[in-house]
C-alpha cells in the first residue's frame, strides 16, 4: 500500500458509496486508476463496502458490554459460539483477567437477560460473565485505517 491507496481507503472510510471520479480527484489519479486500485484493494484491504446504522432506529436500544471467563482450552469454542447469537455483534479473545470480551445489541434488557440467560447461559465452558449495559456511546469507528 502507498500514499495513493491512503489517500483512496480516505475518502472510502467518509463515505463507501464515493464515485470514482470523487475519489480520483482526492487521489490526483485516473478514474481508471481508482477503479484498478481498488479491486486490488479488495483482495486483502478492504474486507466489505457496509453502510453504518444507527442502531436506535434500527430497534436496538440496549448495547451491552459482556467479559467471559471461561475454563481453559474452551475459550476458542466458546467464541465461536458467541458468534452464531444474532444479538451479539462483536467477539473479542483477550489475554488477561477475561478470555472473551462481546458486544450486544438488543431492543431492551428484557432482550439482554434472554441473550444471557437463552444463550450464554447455555454455553458450557463458561465460568463468568459479568455485563456492563452502556449509557452513552461517544465514538464508534468501524474502520480504523489513518
Amino acid at each position: 500500500m502507498d500514499e495513493v491507496d491512503m489517500k483512496i481507503l480516505d475518502v472510502l472510510k467518509k463515505n463507501s458509496r464515493a464515485s470514482y471520479k470523487d475519489i480520483a480527484k482526492h487521489a490526483k489519479i485516473s478514474d481508471v486508476a481508482v477503479h484498478k486500485r481498488i479491486k486490488k484493494l479488495e483482495e486483502g484491504v478492504i474486507r466489505a463496502f457496509t453502510v453504518a446504522i444507527d442502531q436506535r432506529r434500527y430497534g436496538k436500544e440496549t448495547t451491552a458490554i459482556i467479559t467471559v471467563k471461561c475454563e481453559v482450552g474452551k475459550t476458542g469454542d466458546i467464541a465461536k459460539k458467541l458468534t452464531e447469537i444474532e444479538d451479539i455483534t462483536e467477539v473479542y479473545t483477550t489475554v488477561g483477567e477475561y478470555d472473551i470480551l462481546a458486544k450486544i445489541r438488543t431492543s431492551d434488557t428484557a432482550g439482554l437477560r434472554d441473550v444471557i440467560e437463552k444463550g450464554l447461559s447455555r454455553i458450557g465452558g463458561i465460568n463468568e460473565i459479568r455485563t456492563s449495559i452502556v449509557f452513552e456511546c461517544l465514538k464508534e469507528d468501524v474502520c480504523l485505517v489513518m
